[in-house]
């Protein structure tokens, strides 16, 4: 399993390389595996040249269908989280949609948002010759050296996807595709037809966590196994990413942790005993 290969992708505008992805991609060259190269998407800046070690595309030349998907939702309300759906009344089996509209968390029906994530994970499963692609926030910081050992535990070969459960839904701040699997490819297809074909208005949210929940459950349904990396911490741990094994080498400043550069000392519901938590 530790002879298996790996790549990672992920994308970024450049005000947030500026305000955070340089920090990720300089913090990957230190304790990523040189033969693990980053699969980087960018819009509006130049990436650094790292020769083997950084993979650079234009989001926007590389994904002609992302620059379709924008355009044709540019003015759509109900892509651009403007829109809300009404809540419901859950009895059962039974969802019963109420007069009033929810209020928050708009970020839930912003398509055209998460749509260059999605278009990044796309692009890349299909350039890639690495047997699993590893998707990884942007907003990241590495602290610790990574070893092949232990992302070939993090992808049993018999899963189609690795990823972070919560209750509500995935975290999809870093996300593992075996693409190897049988079932990872077909996973794939659905997740972009959702954009390509519109399909995701037809989902009660328009994120691309709650997407990637849609069709992983499908594949489930076809008899795929996923494997969840958090081993069940999600659901007492809202931050999953940093409670699980991955806080033992990495950090994610979600949200509004990106001002202060650090996830929260409060995050944490598990004892860590690495520098970097205990500088906390």
């Amino acid at each position: 399993m530790s002879q298996r290969r790996f790549a990672v992708v992920t994308t970024c505008h450049a005000a947030g390389y500026d305000a955070y992805g340089r920090v990720m991609v300089e913090t990957f060259l230190d304790h990523w595996p040189h033969d693990v190269p980053l699969m980087l998407y960018h819009e509006g800046f130049v990436p650094p040249s790292a020769p083997g070690r950084i993979d650079a595309h234009d989001l926007n030349a590389a994904s002609p269908e992302l620059v379709a998907f924008k355009a044709r939702h540019r003015d759509n309300p109900r892509a651009i989280g403007q829109w809300r759906p009404r809540r419901r009344l859950r009895l059962g089996p039974l969802s019963i949609p109420l007069p009033w509209r929810v209020k928050k968390a708009g970020y839930r029906w912003d398509a055209v948002r998460f749509s260059h994530k999605s278009y990044a994970i796309f692009d890349a499963a299909r350039r890639t010759d690495a047997d699993a692609l590893i998707w990884i926030d942007a907003d990241t910081r590495f602290f610790a050296d990574v070893d092949l050992a232990e992302l070939a535990a993090m992808m049993p070969t018999d899963s189609a996807v690795s990823c972070l459960r919560r209750p509500n839904h995935t975290e999809c701040g870093f996300v593992v595709y075996n693409l190897r699997h049988p079932e990872t490819r077909r996973l794939l297809a659905e997740f972009e037809a959702m954009y390509s074909q519109d399909l995701l208005f037809a989902e009660y949210e328009y994120h691309d966590s709650y997407l990637f929940d849609v069709v992983r459950e499908r594949a489930e349904a076809r008899g795929a196994h996923t494997h969840d990396i958090a081993e069940g911490a999600g659901w007492q741990a809202s931050h999953v990413l940093i409670n699980s094994r991955l806080g033992r080498f990495m950090d994610h400043m979600k949200g509004d942790r990106k001002v202060d550069g650090r996830s929260r000392a409060n995050d944490l519901l598990v004892a860590r005993d690495e520098a970097y938590w205990q500088r906390r």
